[in-house]
C-alpha cells in the first residue's frame, strides 16, 4: 500500500451518529466512503495569550481548510511547564487545566467536529500535583459531547488508553470496518530506565485482548501514540536516504522512549497499518516497514501552532491529514496522508522550507557525525561554515523563486519539489 497525493472535495453527509455511551459514532462517508482525520501535534497551549491566539486562528484555519470528519489530537496540547508555580505548589493546578482544555478544544466543539485526545508527556502534570492523566480524560470525556475519549480501563496504566470503532456507513451495525487506536506514553523514565516515557505493557496487554476479541479480531488499526517508539530510529538510521521508503525530514534528534516495550510488534501481529506520533517538533518523516507481505507505516504528524520550542519545521506549523478510503469489498481501507502548512508569507515559507532541505540532507554528514564524538573546535567551526551556507543559499534560491510563486500564487514545501516526495505534501492554491 503506497502513499499518494489526493485532492479533496467538499462533504455533504456527515460522517458520525450518536452511538453508545452518547458519543458520535464514527463511520466512512456514505457518499464518498471516505473519513477524513486532521491531526493537531504539540500546540502547546498556555504559554500566553499572543501564542494561544495565533493557535486558536492556526486551528481554524486548518479546520475550515481541510473540514476534517474528526481531529485527533495527538499529544501536548498544552505545557504542564506554563502552570503557575502557585498551583503546583498546593499540589492542584485543576482550574488552569481546564482553562488550556477549554481553550484548545475551543474551535472543534464550536463547529461540532468529533475529536480523540492522546496524552502527551506535557499533559501530565507533575507527580502528585492535580489531575492527573486519568483525570484529565474523564474530565475531557465528561465534559464534551464531540469528545471521543473514553476512561482508561481499571487497572491499565495511562490515562488515554481507548479505542475509536469506524463503521462502514451511518446505519451499518456489528464489527467496524476500521479501529483507530490511543495510547499513553507517559511523561519520562520507563520501568526504572531515565529518559522519555513509554507505552506500558499493560497498556500492551490490553491492546492485544482488545484487538484478540470477537468485535475487533482482523480489524485493520492505526495508533496515534505521542512519544515516538524505538524503531523510528532504527528505520531511519538504516533507510533515511532512501525516499522510497522514509519521506519527510529529520532535523533533530529523534527522542524516543527510553525502553522497548513491545508495542511495534504487537501493533504489527495486530493488523496495524499506521503508527503516528508528536513530541519532536521539528521531525515529520514517515517511514514505511515491509515484512512477510505486510506493511505498516511509523512516523511523524507535523508539529502544530506556535507554543513549545521552534526551529526549522515547527517554525512553519502545520496539520497532518489522513484520509481513510473503503475498499470495493467494504470489509477493509486504505489510507493517504499529507501535511497542509499555515498560510503564512509566501517567501518565508519558501526560505524555511529549503533551509529545512539543506540542514536534513546536504549537511548532516559534516556535522552531526563529528558532534557525536564531542569534538569542541572543529564541529563549531564547521557549525558555522554550513550556517552561512545555508544562510546564503536560502537567500538566493528564494529570490530566484520569488517570481515563479508570485505568478502561480502557490504556496508549497520547496523540500518536497526538491525531493519529489509523494506523501507529506501541501499544495494550498489561491483562496
Amino acid at each position: 500500500m503506497g502513499l499518494h497525493v489526493v485532492h479533496w472535495s467538499l462533504f455533504v453527509v456527515a460522517t458520525c451518529v450518536v452511538g453508545a455511551e452518547g458519543k458520535p459514532r464514527m463511520h466512512f462517508n456514505d457518499n464518498t466512503d471516505e473519513l477524513k482525520i486532521l491531526v493537531f501535534s504539540d500546540l502547546h497551549y498556555g504559554e500566553g495569550e499572543d501564542k494561544d491566539r495565533r493557535s486558536d486562528a492556526f486551528q481554524r484555519k486548518m479546520l475550515e481548510a481541510e473540514k476534517p470528519d474528526m481531529v485527533v489530537f495527538n499529544g501536548d496540547a498544552y505545557s504542564d511547564y506554563s502552570a503557575p508555580e502557585t498551583c503546583k505548589g498546593s499540589g492542584d493546578c485543576t482550574e488552569w487545566f481546564e482553562a488550556q482544555w477549554g481553550r484548545f478544544t475551543s474551535a472543534v466543539r464550536q463547529l461540532q467536529i468529533p475529536y480523540a485526545f492522546t496524552l502527551g508527556n506535557h499533559d501530565h502534570l507533575p507527580a502528585g500535583v492535580k489531575p492527573d492523566g486519568k483525570s484529565v480524560i474523564t474530565y475531557d470525556s465528561t465534559h464534551s459531547g464531540w469528545s471521543l475519549s473514553r476512561k482508561a480501563p481499571p487497572g491499565v496504566s495511562g490515562g488515554s488508553v481507548y479505542y475509536v470503532p469506524v463503521y462502514e456507513n451511518s446505519t451499518v451495525k456489528g464489527r467496524p470496518t476500521g479501529v483507530l487506536w490511543m495510547l499513553d506514553s507517559d511523561k519520562e523514565n520507563c520501568m526504572g530506565l531515565k529518559g522519555w516515557g513509554c507505552v506500558t505493557e499493560d497498556q500492551i496487554e490490553w491492546f492485544k485482548s482488545q484487538a484478540d476479541s470477537d468485535e475487533l479480531t482482523g480489524v485493520q488499526g492505526i495508533v496515534f501514540v505521542h512519544i515516538p517508539l524505538q524503531e523510528i530510529l532504527l528505520y531511519w538510521n538504516a533507510y533515511g536516504g532512501d525516499p522510497s521508503l522514509v519521506t519527510g525530514l529529520k532535523t533533530e534528534d529523534v527522542c524516543c522512549s527510553s525502553v522497548n516495550t513491545g508495542l511495534f510488534a504487537a501493533a504489527f501481529d495486530h493488523n496495524v497499518s499506521g503508527i503516528f506520533h508528536g513530541h519532536d517538533h521539528n521531525n515529520d518523516f514517515l517511514a514505511r516497514v515491509e515484512s512477510n507481505s505486510r506493511t505498516i507505516h511509523v512516523g511523524y504528524g507535523r508539529k502544530s501552532g506556535y507554543g513549545g520550542y521552534g526551529g526549522v519545521l515547527a517554525d512553519v506549523p502545520g496539520a497532518t491529514v489522513i484520509v481513510m478510503k473503503l475498499s470495493e469489498d467494504r470489509q477493509s481501507y486504505s489510507w493517504s496522508s499529507y501535511m497542509r502548512l499555515e498560510r503564512t508569507s509566501a517567501m518565508r515559507n519558501v526560505a524555511r522550507q529549503i533551509e529545512s532541505f539543506l540542514l536534513a540532507r546536504l549537511i548532516p554528514a559534516i556535522i552531526h557525525d563529528d558532534l557525536k564524538f564531542k569534538f569542541v573546535l572543529r564541529p563549531a567551526v564547521l557549525a558555522v561554515r554550513s550556517f552561512l551556507f545555508v544562510r546564503f543559499m536560502t537567500i538566493f534560491v528564494a529570490q530566484f523563486l520569488e517570481p515563479i510563486c508570485r505568478a502561480c500564487d502557490i504556496e508549497s514545501s520547496i523540500s518536497d519539489r526538491m525531493e519529489g516526495r509523494f506523501s507529506q505534501t501541501l499544495l494550498e492554491a489561491h483562496q
